[in-house]
């Protein structure tokens, strides 16, 4: 689930040659807490494991996968279930067994 600023249609449509209300209408939906996300997961603009949009991607991509935020680790499920969907979060996973010297059983 991608989370969208208020502002980011405003932003994003004009790269994709959309008015505002258009993009809203095909890409955003409102969660059960009322806050904007993107209407499908897999993310619309992820193709072949590469946003689609990334010089004009949301706010929340910006930060993805959140490592740095407190609390991080109370969602270690969603990272492993996106590992071999994301080069993101596989990276990450990655050096964290280089780093942390894992040896498979």
């Amino acid at each position: 689930m991608i989370n969208i600023d208020a502002g980011e249609p405003e932003r994003i449509a004009p790269h994709l040659n959309l008015e505002p209300a258009v993009f809203r209408q095909r890409y955003v939906e409102e969660s059960q807490q009322g806050q904007m996300i993107v209407n499908t997961i897999p993310c619309h603009f992820l193709a072949d494991s590469k946003c689609t949009i990334y010089e004009h991607r949301f706010a929340e991509c910006r930060e993805f996968p959140h490592l740095h935020k407190p609390g991080f680790n109370k969602h270690l499920f969603m990272y492993f279930m996106h590992y071999a969907r994301c080069p993101i979060i596989f990276n990450v996973i990655e050096q964290l067994k280089e780093d942390l010297y894992f040896v498979k059983p």
